[in-house]
């Protein structure tokens, strides 16, 4: 079974829309599944099911927003007054997002995806998938992003942001045959991702080991907070920064810093706000650098 390693994978989404929205705190109006049911066969195939709450600013979708990476990401777009929706397998609701949307983007159509992100500014994709067979990492990493992409393009989305991985992980380890997948599907989404948005447009945060939260996790591989920040302060200094800049590759990827999951949504949210003053971060110094800007705004 697959596992996802910034987010939750996308399922089958449910024919039903359930819809609730709030235009003031002495107002609001609700479509409960009931009535729902009344609406065609065919709006029932093509809409996801949405929980929406409160919405009122410049509009940013972030896939994969009830998932490690992404509701960090739903959070702290909230904190800057954007009006957020979460796209995830089940529509979980996320702290921070004005709607939470169940959508299977690898079932349906570009067309179909379009629908679900018209009117949205900015798309944010923090989805993949590593620990599984080669082909469905393909899938998760490639497929279902290139789609992503295509689809944002096709509804007049202005920027998208991904959430790829550290040059120097796939320079030691992008050809083991066991991470193929992995690596092919991450360079046809950057490839899509170019071709679609070009400079300016685009924005691609590229961490090696994400740390964060309170548990620790083997599929993905991941460590809690307080863990990684102090693997953070000893691989982060300078004498160990020294050493790994003249290391072959597999001691290099080894000393490399971790980088918090604080910092890698920091710097998505740098560049869905168009603050980047690059088209990419790449490595743990680059991620926070660009978080740090967030912070001091």
């Amino acid at each position: 079974r697959a596992r996802w390693d910034s987010t939750t994978p996308y399922a089958r989404a449910s024919p039903s829309v359930v819809m609730s929205a709030r235009a003031s705190a002495s107002h609001a109006l609700s479509l409960r599944p009931s009535t729902a049911k009344r609406a065609s066969s065919a709006s029932r195939r093509r809409a996801p099911s949405v929980i929406v709450r409160a919405s009122s600013s410049s509009k940013v979708v972030v896939l994969g927003g009830s998932g490690f990476v992404g509701s960090r990401v739903c959070e702290q777009l909230a904190r800057q007054g954007c009006a957020v929706t979460s796209v995830s397998k089940f529509g979980a609701r996320v702290s921070g997002a004005d709607a939470s949307v169940a959508c299977d983007f690898e079932a349906q159509s570009v067309d179909d995806v379009a629908e679900a992100l018209r009117g949205a500014d900015v798309c944010v994709s923090c989805v993949g998938v590593i620990g599984t067979d080669n082909d469905a990492m393909r899938v998760g990493n490639g497929d279902i992003n290139v789609k992503a992409i295509e689809a944002a393009k096709a509804a007049g989305v202005k920027r998208f942001v991904y959430v790829s991985v550290a040059s120097v992980v796939k320079d030691v380890v992008g050809t083991t045959p066991l991470m193929r997948g992995y690596f092919e599907g991450k360079t046809r989404t950057e490839d899509a991702l170019a071709a679609n948005f070009g400079a300016g447009n685009s924005f691609v945060v590229k961490p090696s080991f994400i740390y964060g939260g309170d548990a620790f996790s083997l599929t993905p591989p991941r460590v809690t907070k307080t863990y990684g920040d102090l693997l953070s302060k000893i691989l982060g200094s300078g004498a160990v920064k020294s050493i790994a800049a003249k290391s072959p590759g597999p001691i290099k990827l080894t000393l490399a810093e971790p980088v918090s999951v604080d910092d890698v949504a920091g710097a998505c949210v740098v560049g869905a706000l168009g603050m980047n003053t690059s088209d990419v971060v790449d490595g743990t110094d680059d991620i926070k650098a660009c978080a740090a800007a967030l912070k001091s705004a």
